[in-house]
């Protein structure tokens, strides 16, 4: 009998070029037109990549007016002791570069409001900020960590497997929805790659829940996830056909996604083996 794994590779053959290409099309069309913050980033020391956060963020723009935007944050960086956030703006569909210390307050898809920015990326995205002359306020609340957070393992095991996790939370929505089940085995994804480190089950999960990963962060993070090392990118595709196959069907297009998916890997040189 077929494994489930020669089965899926099989109905994969079956698609034509065209509906690949057609697909393909799509996710190049979707992609926002960035070149100015690509261009800045070239000088920049990016701190994390593959973020995908959807977030409210109200600034103080560098011409100093108020500006109040929602957002997907997509990069930290640092320049000059300075921090920055690179974000693409949902109402005016154009990225955006935010300096850290003019956020005033950020609101996150939950409802969930954080007065203290640098709190909310170190503490809550466990976006490790390197040391700058910019402080935080310290009449700014805090946020409550829990005790894997504290002990500063949860913020390690988030930002080792980020761009991972943000690529397995693209492909559990493609179906049109996110389940426990799909949290639970993104979750003993990150136990499995970081066997040195202890995590509260439920950290994890509420840092899940405020990724919302577009085809941009996607491709972001697989570009990320195909320069780490090769046993590290087994185990992510080994993940990732996992959490496709978790509700016992292919969906239409995570189809065209794999055969999509299989057409970089083999550019990139990879030998796709299941």
């Amino acid at each position: 009998m077929m494994s489930t794994s020669a089965q899926l590779l099989e109905t994969i053959a079956r698609f034509t070029g065209e509906d690949v290409t057609a697909f393909r099309q799509s996710l190049d069309t979707s992609k926002p037109k960035a070149q100015e913050v690509a261009q800045h980033l070239k000088s920049q020391n990016v701190l994390a990549t593959g973020i995908s956060v959807a977030a409210e963020i109200e600034y103080n723009s560098l011409s100093g007016h108020h500006q109040d935007r929602h957002v997907i944050i997509r990069r930290v960086l640092k320049s000059n002791n300075e921090f920055f956030v690179d974000a693409f703006c949902q109402e005016i569909k154009a990225p955006r570069l935010i300096k850290l210390s003019s956020i005033l307050k950020i609101t996150d898809k939950t409802g969930k409001v954080y007065e203290n920015a640098f709190d909310f990326f170190e503490n809550v995205l466990g976006i490790k900020l390197q040391k700058s002359t910019e402080t935080i306020p310290s009449s700014a609340p805090q946020y409550q960590l829990s005790s894997s957070m504290e002990k500063g393992e949860m913020k390690t095991a988030i930002d080792r497997t980020r761009n991972e996790l943000t690529a397995l939370l693209f492909v559990a929505a493609m179906d049109g929805h996110k389940d426990r089940v799909e949290y639970d085995k993104m979750a003993q994804y990150v136990h499995k790659r970081c066997p040195d480190l202890s995590f509260n089950d439920a950290d994890l999960i509420q840092y899940l829940t405020l990724i919302n990963p577009d085809t941009q962060s996607f491709y972001l993070s697989l570009e990320k996830i195909l320069g780490m090392d090769g046993w590290v990118v087994k185990m992510f595709l080994e993940a990732l056909m996992t959490m496709i196959m978790s509700d016992g069907e292919v969906h239409e297009k995570e189809k065209l996604f794999l055969a999509e998916l299989f057409r970089i890997l083999e550019e990139e040189g990879f030998k796709i083996e299941f």
